[in-house]
């Protein structure tokens, strides 16, 4: 009996082992292909010394490479100073790239997607934005520090880059939890009449896994910049 015991208890640890090795690696593989991502696609821009006052740092994105890498690839997403900076995808449903990164592979941190129901430009009057709230803090997982006023004041925009050489700029405004079937998520919404209409919503697990709510970031659109990247000078 005693014999069975330290055999239980040795199975035990290695299982529990294996899990922590195994979530270890899981999380490496998480940071390596979105930070490669980040060095192969975006570069920060110089900045003048009036920008450098503004602490503006919003990156410049090599589209033609990423959509070559995935054709569903719609923009980047970004927010300051935070980990938030990755490719942003919009699949045919909102499974697809749940477990799928933006290289088409299986990863349990998946991709930063929209809702499949979303325009793609961004011009209906709700898009909602899913990331995992990952226990390593990356993809979604520090969006809850958004219920802290100080955290917000001091990142109070999240950006939007698309293709197209638009930058859109939305202002964060309040952070809850919401019923996945409440307003948020009734989707399709429909084309925002003014662009100051339009919302995002930043949307991510709660903490307790709930099958009922989400965390969402709430945002207003504040403002668009177009940048022609084709007549960048060289």
């Amino acid at each position: 009996m005693r014999a069975i015991g330290i055999a239980a208890c040795l199975a035990v640890f290695l299982f529990a082992l294996y899990n922590v090795v195994t979530i270890i690696q899981n999380y490496r593989e998480i940071d390596k292909t979105y930070d490669e991502a980040v060095g192969q696609f975006t570069e920060i821009p110089s900045k003048t010394s009036d920008e450098e006052s503004d602490g503006t740092g919003v990156p410049e994105v090599d589209f033609d490479a990423l959509l070559q890498v995935n054709s569903d690839v719609i923009g980047w997403i970004y927010i300051e100073d935070t980990d938030i900076s990755y490719p942003l995808l919009c699949g045919r449903d909102n499974q697809q790239y749940l477990f799928q990164s933006y290289e088409n592979k299986y990863l349990t941190a998946g991709s930063i997607y929209i809702d499949y129901r979303c325009s793609r430009d961004f011009t209906d009057s709700r898009t909602v934005v899913y990331g995992h709230n990952m226990h390593n803090g990356s993809m979604f997982g520090k969006l809850d520090k958004f219920t802290k006023e100080s955290y917000m004041k001091k990142h109070p925009y999240v950006y939007i880059l698309l293709p197209t050489g638009e930058t859109l700029k939305y202002e964060v405004k309040k952070a809850y939890k919401a019923d996945v079937e409440g307003k948020v998520y009734d989707l399709p919404s429909g084309a925002a009449q003014n662009p100051e209409d339009r919302k995002l919503y930043l949307s991510t697990c709660t903490e307790d896994s709930s099958d009922t709510q989400r965390f969402v970031v709430e945002c207003d659109f504040a403002e668009s910049e177009v940048e022609s990247r084709a007549e960048k000078p060289q």
